[in-house]
């Protein structure tokens, strides 16, 4: 096991700067995510570090080794794909020791080592059967264990799940972290399914137009979200904006909404002044509905609203609703009672200033 560092890595194609000044640590045996959206840099990333690229600035590191000029089979990496790549004519043995054949391993080696990695991904009654005779998430562990079976260093995975259906993708994905945490290897994996990242990962980096904007353990940055960008891209916040006005309380501001009225946040660590413009992040599930106008003591968001759509899924409801100045609002009640609301009805809206995160605009 070794480490990973990048340093001020930059890589750009033609005008477009696809990564700009990255930098980041991933420690031995960690498996660290590159999340973000279609677009943001974190493939070009991975391939900076696989060695299909060289940056433009900046330096990468396996461990104590700067590696900006190996090229990629110098560097005992190993590489997962989304499609596979596995070969169609080959049995799923020959797959797994394709590439300890190309690095000339005894036979005596190969069959030993094929036997064990099997056995880590729970597949060694399919070592004779080819590719097509395979489940999608059959042939992505396999495609792990030919990763994983040259011992690599590093071990890459570039949105491996992609191709799966939300069933396979979920035993697929617990597989893919039993294996890491059995094989200890260091581990760098892309997505842009924040769910992927947030149940996997030991730390996230979060990507936006090349650079990254937060890095930290999920909780940190779903709890705790550094910028705008990453309060809306987890979790699917109501983004509102407003203008900061008084102090009501020791930490808790008032924000004159930009749809009338008032909003409360608590200040917490942010240097924002009075007469600031920000932007607000309220997550749905922060949110508690009232049927009638309920009696609170102490500083509470208080909005009435009418339901103007609503989904029920056993476990939650999802609701839009509409309240005064036109402002439509996203709810999500767990655990939902028998009592069924419908759409047209007229609701109470609760959330505490705790629950609003609020950033320069």
């Amino acid at each position: 096991m070794v480490s990973v560092e990048v340093r001020g890595a930059s890589k750009s194609f033609g005008t477009v700067k696809a990564v700009n000044k990255v930098s980041f640590k991933v420690e031995d045996g960690e498996l660290f995510f590159l999340l973000g959206p279609s677009g943001c840099g974190k493939t070009t990333l991975l391939r900076l570090i696989a060695g299909f690229y060289k940056p433009d600035e900046g330096e990468v590191y396996l461990g104590d080794r700067l590696v900006n000029d190996v090229p990629p089979n110098k560097r005992n990496v190993g590489m997962v794909f989304q499609n596979y790549a596995l070969w169609p004519h080959m049995t799923v043995y020959d797959n797994i020791v394709y590439g300890l054949r190309i690095k000339g391993v005894p036979v005596s080696q190969r069959i030993e080592r094929a036997r064990e990695i099997l056995k880590v991904v729970k597949m060694e009654e399919y070592a004779s059967r080819y590719p097509n005779q395979l489940s999608g998430g059959q042939q992505q562990r396999i495609a792990l264990a030919r990763a994983l079976v040259v011992e690599p260093d590093v071990l890459l995975l570039d949105e491996p799940l992609s191709n799966l259906d939300a069933k396979l993708r979920l035993e697929t994905r617990d597989e893919i972290k039993r294996i890491q945490r059995e094989t200890k290897v260091t581990s760098i994996y892309v997505t842009h399914d924040q769910e992927e990242a947030l149940s996997m990962a030991d730390e996230v980096a979060i990507m936006n137009a090349g650079r990254i904007e937060q890095i930290g353990t999920p909780q940190e940055v779903h709890g705790h979200p550094a910028s705008a960008f990453v309060a809306s891209f987890l979790g699917n916040p109501n983004i509102f904006k407003g203008v900061v006005q008084d102090e009501e309380a020791e930490g808790v501001i008032a924000l004159e909404w930009e749809y009338g009225g008032r909003v409360y946040a608590n200040k917490g660590s942010s240097s924002v002044t009075k007469g600031q413009s920000v932007v607000c992040a309220i997550r749905p599930e922060n949110i508690t509905i009232y049927d009638s106008d309920p009696s609170l003591k102490g500083i509470y968001n208080h909005l009435e609203a009418k339901i103007q759509n609503l989904v029920y899924y056993g476990v939650m409801e999802q609701y839009s609703l509409q309240c005064a100045g036109g402002a439509v609002v996203k709810a999500t009640i767990f655990n939902p009672s028998w009592h069924q609301r419908k759409v047209g009805d007229m609701v109470f809206l609760v959330f505490k200033p705790e629950d609003v995160l609020i950033y320069p605009a």
